[in-house]
């Protein structure tokens, strides 16, 4: 298996045959092995890094994870909290509640840590998300990529319900009124609804707190860490056996790489190459998240308070990540029946089914090597930007109170314009984005400047009219 071209391959053991670092290394780790020496893309924007942006976050959520369990207790009872808090010093709150105040505010260390695992959530839902965003536009999920696609958008899926499931374990006012709407949905899927929560989670919450808090406790630190990082190894696994797409530059060319040629990438060598890359982006992930649990500490326990059974706190909303799905269930006509029910699963399971299907959707019968360019693909890209304004305009709809207060209307009466602009709004701008792609792929060919397969593809493909 060749992974970079014999001229580049020449040119980076000249370069490094006179190191004394790299031929103690090659003396004992043999450089020029197979595995050692595949070749990562060159990739000018550096977008090919956000998969890596991913993987580090994870694992930064992997070991903040490991130290916040070791001192976390799940539990509902009534406990005294003894700490240095003075709001709550003395007095009685939930088991679970006590355990976080002391990791935030009586262990070293312990507010850092548990706002760099806040923020590296964040960031490990946002960077596989642009890394979706980055696959989808280039086109890098076709032939023969699918499966990897499929692996990937999972991964995201799993990593929202990851969020969710560390929403409940503060037990405070916020975790658990935003626990309770994901409670309620899964309890409106009809006939099965009570009875998988009860299986699942083990009853109602938050009358069985006692009992929920420890299995959740289970499924966030345990169950889908290690089904996310399994997940993880075989995308890895995938992409190592499949090598991956490149964009399409000089060097190609002057390799004589053809499009459907999966046996040579160029690039840069892993060792040592991508390695110093590699060691770069984990530091300066780390550096991000460190800059911004130090700046902006996030979920403070003492806003919120402990759980309150008489009480519903307003103000509460969803992260960022869960308020598409926030909207849909704010904007669902009332005459619609069963409508948590349609809106917080049947709807989200649409969309998320369209997602991961769709390579088999917009799907190519011969192997592609290169990536595409997004402004020769019409269709698909019309139907990428559609999509980003629609999921924009349904996280707008989760806020219609506050859209309401802003234009001095009621809150119903935002929320059916909202409706009807989160139906419009993404139409008009996936057809503006349509029309004009496509007249400047026509330009390009009146003016008879060399078609590319894309070009013959989009002129061709009469789904893209």
């Amino acid at each position: 298996m060749s992974t970079i071209t014999e001229s580049d391959e020449s040119e980076e053991t000249a370069k490094y045959e006179e190191s004394r670092v790299y031929g103690w290394l090659d003396d004992r780790l043999d450089l020029n092995d197979e595995f050692l020496g595949k070749a990562f893309p060159e990739d000018r924007y550096a977008s090919f890094l956000l998969g890596e942006v991913t993987l580090f976050t994870f694992i930064i959520l992997v070991l903040t994870g490991t130290f916040l369990g070791m001192l976390y207790r799940p539990g509902a009872a009534a406990t005294t909290y003894e700490g240095i808090l003075a709001e709550y010093a003395g007095t009685e709150v939930p088991l679970a509640f006590a355990s976080v105040l002391r990791i935030t505010y009586d262990v070293p260390m312990g507010m850092f840590i548990r706002m760099v695992h806040h923020w590296g959530a964040y960031l490990f839902v946002a960077a596989m998300g642009l890394h979706m965003l980055r696959v989808f536009f280039s086109g890098a999920y076709r032939n023969p990529r699918e499966l990897n696609w499929v692996v990937g958008s999972t991964l995201l899926f799993l990593g929202i319900g990851e969020g969710f499931m560390g929403y409940a374990l503060p037990f405070d006012e916020y975790g658990s009124t935003a626990t309770g709407i994901g409670f309620t949905v899964a309890g409106s899927i009809p006939v099965i609804g009570e009875t998988l929560t009860k299986i699942i989670f083990g009853g109602l919450w938050p009358d069985n707190a006692a009992v929920i808090l420890p299995r959740m406790f289970f499924y966030h630190v345990f169950l889908l860490p290690l089904i996310i990082g399994g997940l993880i190894a075989v995308h890895m696994l995938l992409l190592i056996r499949q090598k991956h797409t490149e964009q399409q530059g000089s060097r190609d060319d002057d390799a004589g790489v053809s499009d459907d040629d999966e046996s040579v990438v160029t690039g840069v060598p892993l060792v040592p190459n991508q390695v110093a890359v590699t060691i770069i982006v984990f530091l300066s992930v780390f550096g991000v998240l460190a800059l911004l649990a130090g700046f902006f500490p996030v979920q403070r326990l003492p806003v919120w308070g402990p759980n309150d059974p008489f009480s519903t706190p307003s103000g509460v909303a969803p992260d960022w990540y869960f308020m598409w799905v926030f909207g849909i269930l704010k904007v669902i006509p009332g005459f619609i029946p069963k409508g948590e029910f349609v809106a917080g699963v049947v709807a989200p399971g649409i969309i998320a089914t369209v997602l991961v299907l769709w390579p088999f959707i917009d799907y190519e019968r011969d192997a592609v090597h290169f990536t595409a360019d997004p402004i020769k693909r019409p269709f698909q890209t019309s139907v990428g930007v559609g999509a980003i304004v629609f999921i924009i305009m349904l996280s707008v709809a989760a806020m219609n109170a506050t859209v309401g207060s802003l234009i001095n209307v009621e809150t119903s009466t935002a929320s059916t314009y909202l409706l009807y602009l989160t139906i419009i709004v993404p139409i008009v701008w996936g057809l503006i984005t349509y029309y004009v792609l496509k007249r400047g792929v026509e330009r390009r060919s009146d003016s008879g400047a060399t078609p590319t397969e894309d070009d013959s593809d989009t002129a061709a493909a009469p789904s893209d009219d």
